[in-house]
């Protein structure tokens, strides 16, 4: 990951984190993703529940399996060397049944939280991982009563957290591949070195979800 791809991805989402920061957290990431040898069990990566059928959505190939993997090692990564989050989850946004657009869980850790959801304006009022679907704008909530108080969010859901973050997943163009979507028990929970934590996963899991989707991640292609 060239180091003008952090910044270009830094300054598009306006944020103020050191640049050196970011690429080291990347190069940890991109370590565990290239070299770990974790035994995952399948039934964990291609999940079945009540709300998703993973291998409905997805081609249950050696292929896919392996990029599932990356997912799943990248962010129990992430997860396990950072402050401790409640929950985070890596969503993965494509059409569902209806040809709508949804966001489907590819990978969590923590608490369970939503494994499919409609990206729509009814759902952004209610998902901030919808809002940076959307919008391709990371979304940081430092404070989640006050957002609720204000109405910039809604639904009884957010009374789990009290911090949350949603950072866009995306092409070298900028167009959406997924989200990555973090939520603390704590106010102000994200400082400087978390977030740096959270971008890296976000910049590294483009590689995978391109794969996934089976969308071009450059116009060169050289990455």
């Amino acid at each position: 990951m060239p180091v003008l791809k952090i910044q270009d991805y830094l300054q598009t989402q306006g944020l103020r984190l050191p640049k050196d920061m970011v690429h080291m957290s990347y190069l940890a990431v991109q370590a565990v993703m290239n070299v770990g040898h974790a035994s995952i069990d399948r039934s964990v990566l291609w999940y079945a529940d009540d709300e998703v059928v993973l291998s409905n959505y997805f081609e249950q190939d050696d292929d896919n399996e392996a990029l599932l993997k990356q997912v799943f090692m990248a962010l129990d990564s992430v997860f396990s060397r950072t402050d401790k989050a409640a929950n985070a989850t890596v969503y993965a946004l494509r059409p569902s049944e209806n040809n709508h657009l949804c966001l489907l869980r590819l990978a969590q850790q923590g608490e369970h939280v939503e494994q499919k959801m409609t990206v729509d304006e009814e759902h952004s009022r209610f998902y901030l991982p919808v809002r940076t679907a959307q919008t391709g704008w990371l979304n940081l909530v430092d404070d989640v009563d006050s957002w609720l108080e204000l109405d910039e969010l809604q639904g009884e859901h957010h009374s789990r957290s009290r911090s949350q973050i949603s950072l866009p997943v995306c092409t070298d163009s900028g167009a959406v591949l997924g989200v990555v979507h973090v939520e603390y028990q704590d106010k102000e929970a994200l400082n400087e070195e978390t977030q740096a934590e959270w971008v890296a996963l976000s910049l590294a899991l483009s590689q995978p979800l391109s794969e996934l989707l089976k969308v071009e991640l450059s116009e060169n292609n050289d990455d």
